[in-house]
């Protein structure tokens, strides 16, 4: 029963991949170490993209087992059946890819390989073909008869000692233990000593110009991507399939900031007696406290936020939901209620709730928004807009017609056309007063990220300042870094950190307007967590990070608030994000 399992197994697998497309070869290699013991031999590393797969074989009976010892010998676990026929079916199909067999041999070296060769010239399709390579390891010939044996037979060479008087014709690659260079288990770091050993070995081998593998090595995250850094050649690893996720969007999860940005130093010489009369209400769209601290360390370690010092934990859970979305998350902040996901200024029995900005329009307050979005995103619309849906964007354009928004600057210029009636568009350069209600647009469509728009965020927030500053009305301005959030989604490391840098670029020219007056009140927060974005190493020296993800969508994580000026002291603790509404206006009492 068991032979007739494994064999319908092999089939269905066969089947699967002929119908289907495997994954990719990433730009790392990795070998798949005693592979005879995953749960589908050769078919899982093949499938993940392995660029090299361990046979053991072991000679009995004059046929070639898979296995690491004679006493584990399986019926039908012969290398044939689980590596070669598969093989040869790809090569006949045309799929076969560029693949290193590295066969270890377990029995006498002499009789195991004489009967290798025997069995592998039945295979032309394999023994003809340069998209494979037959490495023999373990139980090894020596050196200098590795040349008696046919072209398609290479080997793994286990010496460093020797590589100057060896003919390395027939090497293809050279392998050492790991545990004689280092007793690193791949959590944390390996030593500055052990790292230079390991590092001394692998040159000496690509000075012989050839790849390299550490096997005994620690098989870990941390480690492949540290074996990746230092150029191991083939990465050793039982997990296949867990290396190949890993290792694929490894360079997406990195970023290195060559030149780090400015950091301003505020003042903090406000009156903390008074009440504030002007408030900028900051929004890092999916910013948790991972995506700041990845920012703070490509920065080298300082960021113009993180000199503020009145520091609160928002919880962010919507109504119905533990994890929320923009839109309630947005909504609560506006509104001080708890909706139900999916909600702009509604609550859960999808009745209008007042906002902010009609609150402080009562107090004669200006009204401005600014976001890297559209103005009809989740985040802005929450602060002017009262629908049950924050896909309709017909709806939310007609709120912000009867709102109590003065102007905004956002993406997307094709909105303007619904409602040019109730403002005026202009460009950013004639944006000086605000005698009437102003839409100035970043974008025709989408907003490029910050690596392509450069400052233009930063300077645009500035230019709006100027122009508030300019009036003898207190303000109120919404503004929003959104794309902080779409890179989350994404799971793009670089994104994240980049736009992030661009956020605090942005902070660093509202924390200068705040000194000038000395009557604003500074919140900045996120309107919830996005990807579960975890920093798992770099170097703060170069200002490298690799970051991690738990998902592709929001989190319940709770998200940092920072606050600055009169009335920020409010904002410290522990509180849920409905309390940001309130204690905006009890500072301002």
């Amino acid at each position: 029963m068991k032979i007739n399992f494994y064999r319908t197994i092999q089939v269905v697998l066969t089947t699967i991949f002929f119908c289907g497309n495997l994954l990719a070869q990433s730009n790392y290699k990795f070998h798949s170490h005693n592979d005879y013991a995953q749960d589908f031999p050769f078919w899982k590393a093949y499938i993940h993209g392995a660029s090299s797969i361990e046979a053991d074989i072991f000679l009995k009976n004059d046929e070639l087992y898979v296995t690491h010892s004679e006493d584990e010998i399986q019926a039908d676990f012969t290398l044939e059946n689980l590596y070669l026929k598969p093989l040869a079916d790809l090569a006949k199909a045309g799929k076969l890819r560029n693949l290193q067999l590295l066969i270890d041999l377990k029995s006498e070296s002499k009789t195991s390989l004489k009967k290798l060769v025997e069995v592998l010239n039945s295979y032309p399709e394999l023994t003809q073909s340069d998209k494979i390579s037959f490495v023999i390891s373990g139980n090894r010939p020596r050196p200098n008869e590795y040349k008696d044996y046919p072209g398609f037979i290479e080997f793994d060479h286990q010496d460093l000692s020797d590589l100057e008087k060896t003919d390395l014709t027939k090497v293809a690659l050279i392998s050492q233990n790991f545990r004689d260079y280092s007793v690193w288990n791949g959590l944390g770091r390996i030593t500055a000593p052990e790292l230079k050993k390991v590092e001394t070995a692998i040159k000496k081998a690509h000075d012989a110009g050839k790849p390299f593998r550490f096997w005994g090595a620690p098989d870990t995250k941390t480690a492949w991507s540290r074996f990746a850094e230092i150029s191991v050649d083939f990465i050793n690893t039982d997990k296949p399939a867990e290396a190949s996720k890993y290792l694929e969007t490894l360079e997406t999860r990195k970023f290195e900031l060559k030149t780090p940005i400015s950091v301003y130093q505020p003042k903090f010489d406000y009156d903390k007696s008074t009440s504030p009369k002007n408030i900028i209400l900051m929004i890092g769209d999916g910013n948790g406290l991972s995506q700041i601290s990845s920012a703070v360390f490509a920065n080298r370690g300082e960021l113009t936020l993180t000199q503020l010092k009145n520091i609160g934990l928002v919880k962010t859970s919507s109504f119905d939901d533990l994890v929320t979305d923009s839109a309630a998350g947005g909504t609560a902040m506006a509104t001080g209620t708890k909706t139900n996901n999916r909600a702009i200024g509604t609550d859960k029995d999808g009745k209008d709730l007042s906002n902010l900005t009609e609150i402080l329009a009562k107090k004669g307050f200006l009204n401005g928004i600014m976001t890297t979005d559209f103005v009809t995103g989740a985040t802005p619309s929450s602060f002017f807009a009262h629908v049950v849906e924050r896909d309709d964007s017909e709806s939310i354009l007609e709120d912000l017609n009867k709102s109590k928004i003065d102007f905004f600057m956002a993406a997307g210029a094709r909105d303007f056309e619904k409602i040019k009636d109730n403002f005026i568009q202009e460009d950013f350069s004639d944006f000086n007063d605000l005698e009437n209600r102003t839409a100035v647009f970043l974008s025709e469509n989408m907003l490029a990220d910050a690596s392509v728009r450069g400052d233009q965020f930063p300077k645009y927030v500035k230019k709006a300042l100027q122009n508030l500053e300019r009036q003898d009305k207190p303000y109120f301005l919404m503004i929003e870094a959104a794309k902080i959030d779409k890179n989350g989604h994404t799971n793009n490391a670089s994104g994240i950190i980049e736009e992030m840098l661009d956020f605090d670029k942005t902070i660093a020219e509202v924390l200068k307007v705040a000194d000038k007056n000395k009557n604003t009140l500074v919140v900045i927060t996120a309107d919830h967590e996005t990807s579960g974005f975890g920093i798992m190493q770099g170097d703060l020296e170069k200002g490298k990070i690799e970051g991690g993800f738990l998902t592709h969508d929001h989190t319940g994580a709770m998200i940092p608030l920072f606050s600055y000026g009169p009335g920020s002291e409010l904002f410290n603790g522990v509180y849920e994000n409905t309390a940001v509404f309130h204690r905006i206006l009890k500072a301002l009492e």
